[in-house]
């Protein structure tokens, strides 16, 4: 009869410790299943720090953003070599963020603007066409974004960023020779502002980015003139700027300052 009861209860504590161990599991696989796509060993316990959190910026952490993150400023030539001029073309970039910890983020993008065509003019039965400058301008993008606070749907940043931009052109003119134009700069600077999440809506892994800020920027414009018949010609432009990155006027905070990005 004690043999029975002993039997009993050690086949009682199987189970229990059994069950216990199942939903223990079972938890752990729960947990595992809400984190979304992260980088190859990519922070376990940020993971577990943002299951933890109360904010749509908390439950990002360890996940990659894809999206648009502004447009940023590609230097340009112009003009000839014996005046040559520094302008500026938009470049739209596109990149990802990755949030390391609740604080530091990762920044990195690429854009770029490519333009080509041509002009045809005809006078009486001759046709004569003309091609316009072939132009490429490419820009890459870093920033280190840094969260100091975060609740709910928002969380304030301070982006520092940098940017380094190069921009090549060429003209050809039919017996004549081929001029060509390049620009080169290189941006430093910082923002601060607001990183909203459309968690309020439920699509918390929806978020757009605002904010205002200061840069530092040096850019150099070269126009080379190579002619079928004389010697080569080269002239240089350089340029320093600092100022704000809203450049007076307003639709450029929609522009150069509000980014979209999806967490996956």
């Amino acid at each position: 009869m004690k043999r029975m009861f002993k039997v009993g209860v050690a086949a009682t504590a199987l189970l229990a410790g059994t069950a216990v161990s199942g939903n223990s599991f079972a938890q752990e696989v729960g947990a595992e299943g809400e984190v979304g796509m992260g980088l190859p060993g990519g922070a376990p316990g940020a993971r577990a720090g943002a299951a933890a959190g109360d904010s749509d910026h908390d439950a990002m952490i360890g996940r990659i953003g894809v999206g648009y993150l502004g447009a940023r400023q590609v230097p340009t030539a112009g003009g000839g070599p014996a005046g040559p001029a520094l302008a500026f073309a938009d470049a739209p970039v596109v990149g990802l963020r990755y949030w390391i910890d609740q604080m530091l983020g990762l920044d990195v993008g690429l854009g770029f603007l490519n333009t080509s065509g041509s002009t045809t003019t005809q006078v009486g039965p001759t046709t004569t066409t003309t091609d316009d400058p072939s132009f490429l301008g490419l820009i890459v993008h870093a920033g280190v974004p840094l969260s100091l606070a975060s609740s709910k749907h928002y969380s304030f940043q301070i982006v520092p960023e940098a940017n380094i931009g190069f921009s090549t052109a060429t003209q050809e003119t039919p017996n004549v020779g081929e001029t060509t134009f390049q620009g080169f700069g290189v941006e430093l600077g910082a923002r601060a502002g607001a990183e909203v999440h459309f968690g309020f809506i439920g699509i918390p892994e929806l978020a757009l980015q605002g904010g205002m800020g200061l840069f530092f920027r040096t850019a150099t414009a070269t126009v080379t003139d190579k002619p079928n018949v004389g010697q080569e010609t080269e002239g240089k432009r350089s340029d320093s700027q600092i100022g704000t990155t809203v450049n007076g006027q307003p639709w450029d905070i929609f522009t150069s300052n509000i980014a979209a990005m999806y967490y996956f």
